[in-house]
């Protein structure tokens, strides 16, 4: 039995494609995609899925290695892959955005802890509302609802296609500002609370100017702003799922589900 140069390259590419686009998701995605899960478990997961997925799909137009063709189903391939995971990381960055807002609130702007999730630093606030919003996101089945999509869009997004289009990539610019609006939103409520609670501590210090206001102040902030995040968890976990909900619409037109 021999094969030809061009069934080898057929075969390869049939396999390879949809590798590049897994892949691309898991880089970026949130959760799957965090620099605490190991890089050989996130190419095992995506030689996993490919597989599966591969033979059940169409043959791809086979284009010779290194020609123009073949670099721009490449990149076609790399795109969809990382705006699929770009979508939802806007949430959690949204999320970091509103805990750093109420973090500055609380006097806890400068507690900075290394974000393994995100590979950088974030205040301890942030941290603890990044890990609630993973797992609201996997107790939502988020990562079984992402693989599904990313699979379905080689239906919708065949190998060879056009792929995204500019206006594709100008929706996804315009829901790029939900990373500020949405953090505001979620911090909105313990901030106001925190400035009112600010502003009694001026009014105490006016009132009392012998007052160590640092060693008074401090405390009673940090303790209120506690006091609310606790009162405010729920709402929270609202605020994340609505965003989550807001993604998923935007994914599904993008990939056009």
């Amino acid at each position: 039995m021999s094969f030809t140069d061009a069934q080898l390259i057929a075969w390869v590419q049939h396999f390879v494609w949809p590798l590049i686009r897994i892949s691309a998701l898991f880089m970026i995605a949130p959760v799957l995609g965090a620099r605490a899960v190991s890089p050989r478990i996130r190419l095992l997961l995506a030689l996993v899925i490919t597989a599966v997925v591969a033979p059940l799909l169409p043959a791809p137009p086979v284009t010779a290695p290194l020609s123009a063709p073949w670099f721009s189903t490449l990149l076609q391939q790399l795109l969809i892959g990382l705006i699929a995971g770009f979508v939802l990381l806007l949430v959690f960055e949204a999320v970091v955005m509103g805990a750093e807002l109420i973090a500055f609130g609380m006097g806890l702007g400068f507690a900075q802890l290394a974000d393994p999730l995100r590979g950088t630093t974030t205040p301890v606030i942030g941290q603890f509302l990044t890990v609630m919003a993973s797992l609201l996101f996997l107790a939502l089945g988020g990562h079984l609802i992402l693989i599904e999509m990313i699979v379905a869009s080689f239906a919708t997004l065949p190998i060879g296609s056009e792929g995204l289009g500019i206006d594709q990539i100008g929706t996804l610019l315009r829901f790029a500002g939900i990373m500020f609006s949405g953090g505001l939103q979620l911090a909105l409520p313990i901030v106001i609370a925190l400035l009112t609670v600010n502003l009694a501590m001026g009014v105490v210090s006016r009132s009392a100017p012998t007052l160590n206001l640092f060693a008074v102040g401090f405390p009673v902030t940090l303790v209120a702003g506690l006091l609310l995040l606790r009162a405010g968890l729920p709402a929270l976990g609202e605020g994340v799922v609505q965003l989550l909900d807001e993604a998923w619409v935007l994914l599904g037109a993008l990939l056009r589900l």
